[in-house]
């Protein structure tokens, strides 16, 4: 297997760990304004390039399972024996992977996933539609004025970050996502939380066509369902400080 792209900020010695997977279209450096906030406050933080994203790898395969197996790696430490992070957030396409992970969160250390916006599930003529978008976003990519002009909260860099994603995303492998993935049905990897794992869901204002929504979540009570009110679906971007703030209640004292 080729060596995961990843970006990572902070010590590398430092004990508190977060894990940031982006969403569709992103890519790691993405995350650099919630990554700057938790590194400010001493933790290490990882964030790797999906499959066909970033300078990740290219693949023929890219169900759900195959992206979450290709972080695998991620979750392993040499000389420890379950794996290293207290915080794990992934945003859209990141959360459905992140919830792929959650069986290998399994540890005597309590830990905080926050799904970002997830789309859990989507019906086929969502899938058709998001393949046509998607598509046509990475063959004619916007430029940073472009986004922000959409995005008035964002800044310059997200800007720059989010154009120059959308230039590296392999385009075959956007639509082999949404092929590869139907019926795209994922509400089911939450049962697969372990019992140290608190998850969190932060769906997009109503108004503004999240992926989830909190009543989505009621048949799994031991998730969490927040909406964030005049966000986007790009939670983590419009206002970084509430998901990183959500992402760590709970767990500075136990950590």
């Amino acid at each position: 297997m080729a060596a995961l792209c990843t970006s990572t900020w902070g010590d590398p010695t430092a004990t508190k760990r977060v894990l940031l997977i982006h969403g569709l279209l992103s890519s790691s450096q993405s995350w650099y304004r919630i990554a700057h906030e938790f590194s400010s406050r001493g933790y290490f933080v990882t964030a790797p390039d999906l499959l066909g994203h970033g300078n990740a790898r290219r693949s023929s395969d890219y169900t759900i399972a195959a992206l979450a197996e290709e972080l695998r790696p991620l979750f392993t430490t040499p000389g420890r024996d379950n794996h290293p992070y207290h915080i794990v957030i992934g945003h859209s396409l990141g959360g459905v992977v992140a919830s792929a992970l959650l069986p290998l969160l399994k540890s005597t250390r309590p830990v905080h996933v926050v799904l970002v916006d997830p789309p859990l599930e989507q019906t086929l003529e969502s899938i058709a539609y998001y393949r046509k978008l998607f598509g046509d976003t990475v063959r004619n990519p916007k430029t940073p004025e472009g986004y922000l002009q959409e995005h008035p909260l964002w800044t310059r860099e997200d800007v720059i970050f989010e154009s120059l994603s959308v230039r590296l995303c392999d385009v075959a492998a956007v639509e082999a996502i949404l092929d590869q993935n139907v019926p795209w049905s994922f509400s089911h990897h939450l049962l697969a939380a372990p019992d140290n794992v608190k998850v969190t869901v932060l769906a997009a204002d109503p108004s503004k066509a999240p992926c989830v929504r909190v009543e989505d979540l009621k048949p799994y009570p031991h998730v969490i369902a927040k909406t964030v009110w005049g966000a986007s679906h790009i939670i983590q971007i419009d206002f970084p400080l509430v998901v990183v703030e959500t992402a760590l209640e709970g767990t500075e004292a136990q950590n």
